[in-house]
Parts: structure tokens; sequence; C-alpha cells
């Protein structure tokens, strides 16, 4: 066949960027004019366009891995994230940690709770503020990429590659990129500046968001405060909709409120990509990653709401059995948007809502998880931009090495198709908040918790 030339030919004469002997800069010509001649080459002789996207996307992943492999590293070898190097070389990498069924943090005088002291910093995420006071991370609430990606997996049973993509979040959108360092809250002098204001992840904007669990909008007041009203809905959503219990059910039942109240209410509401992302996200962790290990699906008051009420692992409460990796998350979000398909999109004032022309519905694990990835570079906040505008190369690289190996199997789109940053914030110019009082300060909350395995039944 005619074709079978163009497959058949030789690695050198198919791929001549792959040539020994040329510069960086011949080499990106290179494969630029090898990328249009394939595909030119291919419409000629009558192949399908599969073809050509494949040379495309062969020259591309040639060109990622030559820009990672020459001065930043990473990429997994044995299942295992390499050191980095180069501009990045400051930079800690997570590692394997051991997984099974196991008390937390039982007996350990390690990981014992301790209430966080006046310099130490706590955020909006129960979880995080959860291993920082059980010292599962920095009992000071600044963390690195590799110790908080660490904890997540020694703590909750959360798999290697999701704790390392979580953290890397983190780190892009609250952090300082080349030393490795972000808070679980707010701006804090203790992580440097390099390339622009670490906020902290608890900043509006970047894991902070709209449409919260328990949080009020930004636009309505400080988003640091909890709301004890807010969670009682939630409590009697788990109550209609879950039984009693705070599985998925509950979680399709609170999304499409919060969504639909943020939207008809709140003139700045974002229903992006991120909010796509964290949104899911969350409420998926909240019935797989909190319930107690000896029974991982019953997602019961007394296994849950000590984390998000008190931010403190409940009395017997054991880490999950098996990883919760990205391909469960990847599930998981299919479920929850299967439930509730929001629309995407934004408010440009209260009841003007202008949808993005993104249709994900009826989309698979795999679409929804590389959809996540590719746009990733949404989820920092508008003060970052810059900084990131002038180092696209460095936090591509980053997501290259460290991140994208674990999406391989999901077979997403070339690094190169990642997305700009999203619509600055206009309102998010303030340092993120540090919340270091507890939700529930009263205990009023808590002591209407019911016994494990037991439904709720009344709200107060």
């Amino acid at each position: 066949m005619k074709y079978s030339l163009v497959l058949l030919a030789s690695t050198a004469q198919a791929f001549p960027f792959m040539a020994p002997g040329l510069d960086a800069e011949a080499r990106t010509e290179m494969i630029k004019r090898t990328t249009s001649e394939t595909m030119k080459k291919a419409r000629e002789v009558g192949t399908d366009y599969q073809l050509g996207a494949h040379a495309v996307k062969a020259a591309r992943e040639y060109a990622a891995g030559k820009r990672q492999l020459g001065g930043i590293g990473g990429g997994l070898l044995g299942g295992v994230l390499q050191p980095l190097s180069g501009a990045l070389s400051a930079i800690d990498v997570p590692s394997p940690q051991q997984f099974g069924l196991k008390e937390i943090p039982g007996d350990d005088p390690d990981h014992q709770f301790q209430a966080p002291g006046p310099t130490d910093v706590r955020g909006l995420c129960p979880t995080l503020n959860t291993l920082a006071n059980h010292g599962f991370i920095s009992r000071t609430g600044v963390t690195s990429f590799a110790e908080a990606a660490n904890g997540v997996q020694t703590a909750y049973g959360f798999g290697y590659g999701l704790s390392t993509f979580l953290s890397a979040l983190g780190l892009i959108a609250g952090g300082d990129l080349v030393s490795g360092k972000y808070t679980i809250g707010g701006e804090d002098s203790r992580v440097p500046n390099t390339l622009g204001p670490a906020l902290g992840i608890a900043k509006h904007g970047t894991f902070e968001i709209d449409g919260s669990i328990s949080r009020p909008d930004n636009y309505f007041g400080n988003q640091a405060n909890f709301l004890a009203d807010r969670w009682k809905t939630v409590r009697q959503q788990a109550i209609d909709n879950g039984g009693g219990f705070f599985g998925i059910e509950t979680w399709i039942a609170n999304q499409k409120a919060t969504y639909m109240t943020a939207r008809a209410t709140n003139p700045n509401f974002n229903a992006g990509a991120k909010y796509f992302a964290v949104s899911l996200a969350e409420r998926a962790f909240m019935f797989r990653g909190l319930p107690n290990g000896t029974h991982v699906d019953t997602a019961d008051a007394a296994n849950i709401e000590p984390f998000v009420l008190i931010n403190t692992f409940p009395d017997d409460w054991f880490r999950r059995d098996t990883p919760y990796e990205l391909d469960n998350l990847a599930v998981d979000l299919v479920n929850l948007y299967a439930g509730y398909p929001f629309e995407l999109g934004q408010n440009m004032g209260t009841g003007d809502f202008v949808p993005d022309d993104i249709d994900l519905s009826n989309k698979s694990p795999s679409d929804l998880i590389c959809f996540v990835l590719t746009n990733i570079f949404d989820t920092v906040p508008g003060q970052v931009q810059p900084a990131l505008a002038q180092n696209v190369d460095l936090f591509e690289s980053f997501v290259s090495a460290v991140v994208s190996p674990f999406f391989s199997q999901f077979n997403c789109a070339s690094p190169d198709t990642y997305s700009a940053p999203g619509k600055a914030c206009d309102s998010c110019t303030d340092a993120g908040p540090s919340a270091t009082d507890p939700a529930d300060p009263d205990g009023d909350l808590a002591a209407s918790i019911p016994a494990p395995g037991q439904p709720l039944t009344e709200v107060d």
C-alpha cells in the first residue's frame, strides 16, 4: 500500500529530529518541519488523519522529553518519580508510601492531635488541617510538594499518583515553584516569593472556590468562615437524599444546591474548568477518603464530621485498605457529574450567566480526567499569571516531569495543549486567609454526631 513507506521508514528517516548532533534550536525547527511534512505526506498518500496526528504526538512527546531530560529531570522510573534538576533541583519529589488497612493515628506518639499554635497556619481544607494537627505534615502548616503528597498517602491511603497530582496543584496554585514550598492557608513569610506572590492554597480563586460545601462565596464575605448553618444544610441533604449518610447521593444534591444558589446570587460566580475539577473532587473525597477503612463504603457522620468540625481523625479510624487513585477519582467525577450535569460558564453580573462552549456530558472517565489535566494552569490565580507567562517553560516542564507521567494510562493529549491561565480574579488582590479557629468552637454540632454506623436523623 502507498502509505507503507511512511509507516515502515526507519526512525532516522521518519523522525530526523532524533538524529544526533543537532543543537536545541535546530532540533526544535526540525520538529516543526517534520511534523508539518509528515502530516502533509500522510494526506497526500491517502492515509487518515490519525496517522498525521500520531506523528504530531510523537514529535511533541519527544520535544517534551528532551526539554524535561535536558534540564528538569523527573519522570517515572520503575513507578517512582526521579529527582528534578536544573532550576527545580531544590524540590524534593514524593515517594510511594506503604499502603494497607491501618489505624490512624493509633497510638503513634508522633501523630497525636495538637491544636495549632499562634504562628501555625491552617486553611479551608479539613483534611489538610487534620494532617497538620496530627503531624503528618509540618504542624506549622508550611509544607512542601513531597511532604504533603507523602502525608496524604500515609494518613488517608490515597494513591501515589493522585497524591502527587494534588500536591503539585497546591504548589502551582499557591506556592513557590523553585523551592517546592507552600502553605495550607494563606501567604506566609516562611514561603519564598521567587517567581511571584506565593499566596497559599486558601487564596480565593485557586483551591478555594465559590459554591463551597461549608464556606461563603468570596463575594459575600470572608471565605475562611465556617458556616454552621451551611453544614446543617448538608446534614439535611444527607437525611433527605442519602438515608442519613454522606454518600454520593448526598453530594449530588449538595452540588446542585450550591451551584444553583451561587449562579443565581453571586455576580462573580465562575463555574469554569477549575470549578468543575475542585467542586467535584472535594465532594468525591468526602465519601471516598474519609469513611473508616473498616467500612469503606459507609460514609457515616461518626467518621466524616470529626474531620470537618474538629479537624481531627475520628476514634478508632482506619485508613482504607486499597489506595484511592486517579482512575478511581475519574470514575467518581463521571458519576457525580452525571448526577447533576451543571453548565460551565461565568456570571458577568447577577442573572447574567455566560456559558462556556464546553460539553462534558457523556464523557468517559478518561475524557474528564484529561480535561482536568489539560486545564491545570487554570488553577493559577491572577497574581501569579505574570510569573507564569514569564516562566511558562518552567511551569510546563514541572507538569511534564511530575504530573503527566501519572496520566499516561488515560492517553491524554500532548502537554502542548495545556490551556492558558484563566481570567484573573478582579476581587482577589489580597492574600489568602488562614484559619486557626475550629469550625465548631462550641462543640454544638459535634455533640450531635450519631454513633458509628448510624444515620443522621435530625439536623441539630
